[in-house]
């Protein structure tokens, strides 16, 4: 059960609170220590595949409907500890996005469903599995027994949440102020349907997945070393089929036992508890409430947003998941180096060193060229390694770089004219599974496309948010300030700026670090970009990493002949000249190379080739972007502005 936010006191949201923010963070340093990079794929598969098992409900009794969890699966693959943190993801993107289960409640979903479940799930099957092998007839039956009984135990610790609740807050008539049933109710109705119902099926399903993992995917079990290149792809493809099935969901009618609107609330106690009708709408607005699309009636819709939701909520569980997992660096080897004895030293070598006064803050206030030039390393580290992931065996690596510029320029096009941010996050979206499918890396992605965002989108979302900037209906206005004064009409402008911003960010990031940068300006030349920006370009990303390592020469040749501690005149007259040779040197180097390339036939322009010829796959990429891309703007609304 998914605990909406009006159903907990103030008091129990802090408690769980308290008691779930050290389990995340225990999980996440135990998670980190203890997988292996073979096993984060697998923890993203896992979260994504919690989120899809959850939507396929199933009757249960009293006209209910009931889910799996995934919990115990998780854990008996990955460990508890990261079966902890992958529910607490699903919980999260439930919460968020389709505003199943409430935000300020998540840590007590967190500790229901990501806590007991499945620490005392694991614990049934190890203690019930012994040391059978994984996929043994044993280990399937302890993991049956163990995926039933966290199930019901998950149960009883919700609904003694919720039956504490008239006990913890009370109006003056007497009357609960959230979730209206004492635990003589909660407790027996939560427990009796996860008893019949929801537990079997938790049984069923983690035992059908671990017998088909075991059938089919021994290596991610631990029974053999070797892995094909295909297995992670087909098993994507398998819970791509199973996303196709969640529709299914949809047959079973009704809500799930204590998830009551106002109405059906008034209808079973008689009133409705004044919390409940205070935050019976949630902290945050949804994008996608109830996984259904907005404006958008009948069964087909119905079925098309279920499906879209399944979708996005996968991705998303699976992108964060891939995105926070961060592996311990490896320990560095620790060289021994032969030193010789002290007699086999000369006498002037054995004396004592004789103190001298330290100069380290002297010396640190002059270093601020070294310290600019170690970030321009890093940058140039960072574009040689760009150029590195253009050449891994991804998806969009594989495209023509025509078909990749073509479908850029159409994206920033229907992002730019959308209104609807469905659009720039369909876009946003789709550049998170193509992060996948091109194997880059996703932290370092993430880090690239966030860094512009917060530096610029937020500098100039911040003053469109004002009141006096965007006129509205007034959200906030801080220290009685009426100029600070926040719109809502602002707030929607802001939001709608940064979504943009990212998208556009995100598709320019994924067409550059697939493409490899000849190719990439010879794409930008073929569509008749001026030959001298192209030409400029090129050079300047060519002869740039060779100021930067002449520049590094220069400095180290510097030091290299410093004795003492440098003033911060004499730093400022070392930088002066320092960049006066610099330009001297580059005007220098540009006369050589102008004069290199007119022996050898430059006439003003690139010319190169491609490294392939079209094929029809480039064909099928540009018309599915342009094909999405419309779908999105039609189910957006077709605003254009």
């Amino acid at each position: 059960m998914h605990i909406p936010d009006a159903y907990l006191s103030p008091t129990t949201h802090v408690a769980a609170a308290g008691v779930m923010v050290p389990l995340w963070t225990l999980a996440a340093r135990r998670t980190a220590r203890s997988l292996s990079a073979q096993q984060v794929p697998l923890l993203s598969l896992g979260a994504a595949f919690c989120f899809a098992i959850q939507m396929f409900n199933v009757p249960a009794v009293g006209g209910t409907t009931a889910h799996a969890v995934g919990a115990t699966l998780l854990a008996i693959l990955l460990g508890p500890w990261a079966a902890l943190l992958a529910v607490t993801l699903t919980l999260g993107v439930q919460a968020l996005f389709f505003g199943d289960g409430g935000v300020l409640a998540l840590a007590a979903n967190s500790f229901n469903m990501g806590f007991v479940a499945p620490f005392a799930g694991y614990g049934v099957y190890r203690l019930l599995a012994g040391g059978a092998p994984l996929g043994s007839v044993r280990s399937l039956l302890a993991a049956g027994a163990g995926a039933y009984l966290g199930s019901v135990l998950s149960a009883a610790s919700a609904g003694a949440m919720l039956g504490i609740q008239p006990l913890l807050a009370q109006d003056a008539a007497g009357r609960a102020l959230y979730f209206p049933f004492g635990a003589s109710v909660s407790v027996p109705a939560m427990v009796h349907i996860h008893l019949l119902v929801a537990g079997p099926v938790e049984a069923v399903v983690t035992v059908t997945a671990l017998a088909y993992l075991w059938r089919n995917f021994p290596e991610l079990l631990g029974q053999r070393q070797v892995v094909r290149a295909d297995k992670p792809i087909r098993l994507w493809l398998v819970f791509a089929l199973v996303l196709l099935l969640t529709p299914l969901g949809l047959l079973a009618t009704g809500s799930a036992w204590g998830e009551w609107d106002e109405e059906a609330l008034q209808q079973l106690v008689g009133y409705v508890p004044a919390g409940i009708l205070r935050w019976g709408e949630g902290v945050l607005r949804p994008l996608i409430p109830d996984y259904a699309l907005p404006g958008r009636e009948g069964r087909f819709w119905e079925v098309v947003g279920y499906l879209f939701s399944a979708a996005v909520g996968a991705v998303l569980t699976a992108w964060i998941a891939r995105a926070l997992i961060r592996q311990p660096a490896p320990v560095p080897v620790e060289v021994t180096t032969h030193r010789p004895p002290a007699e086999a030293l000369p006498d002037w070598m054995r004396q004592p060193e004789t103190a001298t006064p330290s100069v380290a803050p002297a010396v640190a206030r002059g270093r601020w060229l070294e310290h600019t030039l170690l970030h321009l390393r890093e940058a140039v580290a960072s574009a040689v390694a760009a150029e590195e992931w253009a050449r891994l065996p991804g998806y969009l690596q594989r495209l023509h770089p025509l078909a990749k510029t073509l479908t850029l320029l159409a994206t920033l096009g229907a992002v730019s004219l959308s209104r609807s941010p469905v659009l720039p996050f369909a876009v946003l979206l789709g550049s998170l599974v193509l992060v996948f499918v091109s194997r880059l890396p996703a932290r370092a992605f993430l880090m690239r496309a966030l860094m512009p965002v917060l530096l610029f989108g937020v500098l100039v979302a911040l003053p469109l948010s004002l009141q006096a900037v965007t006129p509205g209906r007034m959200l906030w206005q801080p220290f009685g300030w009426r100029a600070l004064a926040v719109s809502d009409a602002g707030v929607l402008a802001a939001l709608s700026l940064l979504l943009r911003l990212s998208a556009a960010v995100t598709v320019t990031l994924l067409w550059s670090l697939t493409t490899r940068w000849h190719l990439l300006l010879h794409s930008l030349r073929t569509l008749r970009l001026p030959r001298l920006m192209v030409t400029g370009l090129a050079l300047t990303y060519r002869y740039l990493f060779t100021l930067v390592e002449t520049l590094a020469e220069m400095v180290l040749a510097r030091r290299s002949r410093q004795v003492g501690a440098v003033s911060a005149t004499q730093a400022r007259r070392y930088a002066g000249v320092s960049a006066a040779v610099l330009l001297a040197k580059s005007l220098s180097l540009q006369e050589e190379v102008y004069r290199a390339m007119r022996a050898r036939g430059f006439d003003g322009d690139l010319r190169g080739a491609y490294a392939r010829r079209w094929a029809w796959g480039d064909t099928l990429w540009v018309v599915l972007v342009v094909l999405c891309l419309s779908l999105a703007h039609w189910i957006g609304g077709g605003n254009v502005g």
